[in-house]
This record gives structure tokens, C-alpha cells and sequence, in this order.
């Protein structure tokens, strides 16, 4: 799966057209989700319990951050995927595009796993910022921390891109039940991105809230 996602993504556009393949690829995408959710959690969780205890950066170190940063990551952003995937679905229909609810759930944890994987080949340099903040060699450890809350995000364009490239693909196989106007799949995969955006940032503060006072 790291393969395809990361060279082999005509093989994985005939893969997700196929409905038979549709439950073990949805697996796999979850597990690599998960997996680089919880590897960055942990080092973003290790870092903020090795910088000084200060107040401003009193949210990433209550509790046991390297328990519940992971957790609350892992949480957040496929919580939030659950939260907005009748909205997918939703606006899929609306775009002309008769798939199929698991098709979309696909194409969602499609962007989430290149997210994931992405994020693994920038943690390395990520925890080598990291490590300079906590050695004293950089300052601001508050704004270290911010960003690896925001590296996700940012990561997470590509992931949306791939979505992008994937419903490109699907749009000359996919029945179409209504007369679409142009760049309709851009207004489509903005939309999806629009609706993610919004809930995945306010779960993921809400959420490191709950978890870092019990953990």
C-alpha cells in the first residue's frame, strides 16, 4: 500500500473501482492512518514532556502528553472523517456522481493513509527541530509544538489532491445521474476539504483537552 500511494497511483485508481477490493483496501488505508498518526503523536507527546514546564505551554503538557497526544490525534482526525462523511456523500450525489457510500468512505481514507505517509517521511526532520528546541539551539518551544499540531494539515493538501486525482478517474467510469457543469470535481473536493477543516481542528483541541486532564 505504501507503493501505491506513493508511486503506483494508476494501479490504485483500477484498485478503488473495483467494489470487491473496496472492504481490504479501506482496512489498509485505516491502518496507515493510524500508524502515522500515533508515530508523530509520540514525538510530538515526547517533546512537549521534555521542554521545561512552562504556561504557555501548559495544553501540550498536561498529563502524560506521550499517552494522550497520540490518542487525541488518532481521535480527532478520524472521528472527524466520521462526523463528515455523510456530508461527502452528500455532496458526491450532488455533483452528479452516483458512488457509493463505501466508494466514498475509500476515497476519504485515501487521502487520510497519503496524509499518514507523507507525514512519516517529515516526522524524521520534524524531530530533528524538535530535538534542537529541547537542546536549547532553537527557541520558541510553544511554536515547535503548534506546528507539529499544524503539520497534518499541511500535509494533508496532498492527501486532498489525491482525492482530487481519484474522482478524476472515477468521473469517466462512475453512472452519471444528472448533467454536471465544469470543474465540478474541484467545487466537490473543496467542499469535502471546506467541511474536514472545520470540524478536524476544533475535535482535536477539544479532544486534547479531555484526555490530557485524565491521562
Amino acid at each position: 500500500m505504501f507503493d501505491l500511494i506513493l508511486r503506483r497511483e494508476a494501479r490504485l485508481h483500477r484498485l478503488m473501482r473495483d467494489e470487491v477490493d473496496l472492504p481490504e483496501i479501506i482496512q489498509k488505508f485505516l491502518a496507515l492512518s493510524v500508524l502515522g498518526l500515533t508515530i508523530h503523536g509520540v514525538v510530538l507527546g515526547l517533546a512537549a514532556s521534555l521542554f521545561s514546564p512552562s504556561p504557555s505551554l501548559a495544553w501540550y503538557q498536561a498529563g502524560h502528553p506521550v499517552l494522550w497526544m497520540p490518542l487525541a490525534l488518532i481521535a480527532a482526525f478520524l472521528g472527524a472523517l466520521c462526523i463528515c462523511l455523510p456530508s461527502f456523500y452528500f455532496y458526491t450525489q450532488l455533483s452528479g456522481l452516483d458512488a457509493s457510500f463505501r466508494l466514498v468512505t475509500a476515497q476519504a481514507l485515501r487521502a487520510q493513509a497519503t496524509m499518514s505517509v507523507l507525514l512519516m517521511g517529515v516526522i524524521p526532520f520534524y524531530t530533528a527541530w524538535l530535538l534542537g528546541t529541547v537542546v536549547g539551539v532553537f527557541d520558541a518551544p510553544g511554536t515547535a509544538l503548534f506546528a507539529g499540531l499544524c503539520l497534518p494539515f499541511a500535509v494533508g493538501l496532498l492527501g486532498i489532491r489525491a482525492v482530487y486525482r481519484g474522482f478524476c478517474d472515477l468521473a469517466e467510469h462512475l453512472p452519471v445521474t444528472h448533467k454536471r457543469r465544469g470543474h465540478f470535481l474541484r467545487r466537490l473536493v473543496l467542499c469535502w476539504g471546506g467541511v474536514y477543516t472545520v470540524v478536524a481542528p476544533v475535535a482535536l483541541y477539544r479532544l486534547g483537552e479531555a484526555l490530557g486532564s485524565r491521562l
